[in-house]
């Protein structure tokens, strides 16, 4: 989370960031942080969906993509 955060300090259009903040702060169960950073993710990526992410985020094993999945559910992306 703190790696994610830098990156968006430097650079607040970066998606990839605010992805990992959203995904991660939801599985830590922070979930209002979680909200939060989705809604942050939603200005650079106003059309972020869970099929966008599990299509075009390369992570190449199906465990690791469904927790990352998850971390996003549990922000409330539907």
């Amino acid at each position: 989370m703190r790696l994610a955060r830098i990156a968006i300090r430097l650079r607040c259009d970066y998606a990839g960031a605010h992805r990992v903040l959203t995904s991660a702060t939801g599985m830590a169960g922070l979930i209002e942080t979680a909200v939060a950073a989705l809604e942050e993710l939603r200005r650079p990526q106003p059309n972020i969906s869970l099929a966008w992410i599990a299509n075009q985020v390369p992570i190449q094993h199906d465990a690791d993509r469904e927790r990352y999945l998850e971390g996003f559910r549990r922000a409330g992306l539907g």
